[in-house]
């Protein structure tokens, strides 16, 4: 239902971030994708989509991921977003989409 955000969310991170679709949704733990990942499963939660719903739209992307490293990416971007205010302006920035 919320996918066109997801996407817009999507397209916001990949910009911002300059990295391709592709490598984003790979399985590497490279800290700058895992990172990337866990911006969008935060700004989906905070626009009110499950953890589900986040996972179908990343599994239509062919990724596939458990529900629970979803919530343990929301709260780490929660963590980082407390202790760093340049963080904030970033999530602002990547928070801006057209509904």
């Amino acid at each position: 239902m919320k996918e066109y955000i997801y996407r817009q969310f999507l397209d916001n991170i990949l910009s911002h971030l300059g990295i391709p679709e592709s490598s984003l949704f790979s399985k590497t733990q490279e800290r700058g994708m895992v990172e990337a990942r866990q911006l969008l499963y935060y700004l989906c939660k905070k626009k009110g989509m499950r953890l589900s719903e986040i996972k179908l739209y990343m599994e239509k992307d062919g990724f596939y991921i458990k529900q629970q490293t979803i919530g343990h990416g929301v709260k780490k971007v929660e963590n980082t977003i407390s202790n760093d205010p340049d963080y904030r302006v970033i999530i602002s920035k990547l928070n801006q989409i057209d509904i």
